[in-house]
């Protein structure tokens, strides 16, 4: 025992136990899930097939990505395959992005209004 440890008081906690409601399955083998996570990211240059985005988040080759554009003051949907994608740094260490090449998938009609 440890004489006035901060953790006596962890020491002499019992565990509570599982507390779920419902049953949970074990997985055997490999189940692949997705999950999505909304990021901010500036798009650097813009073309009718495709655009370079600046993402503070990775992703992964070739996936097939949800994008939403908000031009002039309206949001434009669409789904956009990574084509490529390289590490860049900033100023600092922790300044550090992503360039990520899209090219889309979709042409809403809003975006291409908004690329004349």
């Amino acid at each position: 025992m440890r004489p006035n440890s901060k953790f006596d008081a962890v020491d002499d906690m019992k565990p509570l136990g599982d507390r779920r409601t419902r049953v949970r399955l074990e997985v055997v083998g490999l189940l692949w899930g997705t999950l999505q996570v909304t990021n901010q990211a500036r798009v650097v240059n813009i073309s009718r097939n495709g655009a370079l985005i600046a993402s503070p988040v990775p992703v992964a080759l070739e996936s097939t990505q949800v994008l939403r554009l908000t031009l002039h003051g309206h949001e434009v949907t669409l789904r956009a395959r990574v084509r490529h994608l390289r590490r860049a740094s900033g100023n600092g260490e922790h300044d550090v992005h992503y360039c990520m090449g899209v090219e889309f998938l979709d042409e809403p009609p809003a975006l291409l209004r908004a690329l004349e």
